[in-house]
């Protein structure tokens, strides 16, 4: 799948290299609900930055713009869908590990003495850790200063877990529609067009005056509005992410390119090695949900005038006119932090206007 996505990604700039005029400029897209939902081709830089947004129709998984097909095909097309779904459910694991660790840490859903140990038939029936309802209160069991038991603290990773699991699959956008349970729960006014987009990106450094130079940044270095960025292992390296340890920027896809390198010194694999690898960044909203315990990934494109690099990044960003619940997907709020009380309550796409950055006055 991940090797078909990359074929259709040459192909495309190929094409729309030949004829610009075949695919719709980049603009707002239409049944997404937010101003920062775009789709379209643009060129920048002289065509140094070269970016086609793609969004997913729900009601029929269609890949807009649809003219798209016209370039690279049905196929093609299609290539780009499966690779989406295959990214996004990655990101989704991911989010759904991290906030439920988190929530975890934080003792968000830890209550003592919540535990009910309910007896076999026959024995003096519903007890807390092998105590009566009667006896426990009498013997101050359920008092909120008591140490909470092995069985309270397997029952918070449960809720946290599922209510980690809710998250996902209400909160954030994968393309497809809510489902009719959450639907009928939560509040929602999602469109027809996904907010979470699949970008595919051209870089290229043809216009620097310093050819000598062997790299320059040709993307500045930013954090992403996004629970996470998933982006593909490309063939060029020049993804590079800020290391805040060692104040260094770290280039994954020349880590990944070590890896595959000793997988298989003599390169017989079937498919290009990079379309086996996956770099996932956290977002400003996973930041967020994780309690400030996974910071957003600072990051930055760089390339030189030899080649250029295609990427293909999917951004899973939050449905919109769905809201940010702290107790439903993060517990107590007692243990929320400053930026999920701020956020308690927001419909997400305010959440996501909140984070832009603000002009310069």
């Amino acid at each position: 799948q991940m090797s078909k996505m990359w074929e259709t990604t040459a192909t495309f700039f190929d094409k729309v290299n030949e004829d610009a005029s075949s695919i719709p400029p980049m603009q707002i897209a239409d049944g997404v609900g937010s101003s920062h939902a775009m789709v379209g081709f643009a060129s920048f830089k002289d065509g140094d930055n070269q970016f086609l947004e793609t969004r997913l129709r729900r009601s029929d998984g269609t890949l807009l713009p649809s003219e798209i097909s016209g370039l690279v095909g049905g196929d093609g097309a299609q290539s780009m869908v499966d690779a989406f779904e295959v990214m996004s459910d990655i990101g989704k694991d991911v989010v759904r590990i991290a906030t439920a660790a988190s929530s975890v840490e934080a003792d968000a859903f830890l209550t003592a003495g919540s535990s009910v140990v309910i007896e076999e038939e026959g024995s003096a029936g519903a007890s807390i850790a092998g105590l009566s309802f009667e006896e426990a209160s009498v013997s101050g069991f359920m008092e909120d200063d008591e140490e909470p038991s092995e069985e309270d603290l397997k029952r918070a990773e449960i809720l946290a877990s599922e209510a980690a699991i809710l998250l996902t699959d209400e909160i954030m956008d994968d393309g497809k529609p809510l489902s009719s349970i959450s639907s009928a729960e939560i509040e929602h006014d999602e469109g027809d067009v996904s907010m979470s987009p699949n970008r595919m990106c051209r870089y290229s450094n043809n216009n620097n005056s310093n050819k000598k130079q062997r790299a320059s940044e040709i993307f500045g270095a930013h954090t992403d509005t996004s629970f996470v960025t998933i982006v593909p292992a490309a063939a060029v390296s020049g993804l590079e992410v800020f290391d805040e340890d060692s104040l260094q920027w770290y280039r994954p896809e020349l880590n990944a390119r070590k890896h595959a390198k000793n997988l298989d010194p003599t390169s017989t694999a079937q498919f290009p090695w990079h379309c086996r690898y996956l770099v996932v960044m956290p977002g400003e909203l996973l930041q967020i949900t994780s309690r400030n315990n996974i910071p957003a990934a600072v990051h930055r494109v760089v390339a030189t005038a030899e080649a250029s690099r295609l990427s293909a990044p999917v951004l899973l960003r939050a449905r919109p006119g769905t809201k940010m619940d702290v107790e439903r997907y993060m517990g107590s709020l007692d243990k929320a932090d400053g930026l999920l009380l701020d956020s308690n309550g927001m419909k997400m796409e305010d959440i996501h206007n909140a984070l832009q950055p603000q002009p310069k006055q």
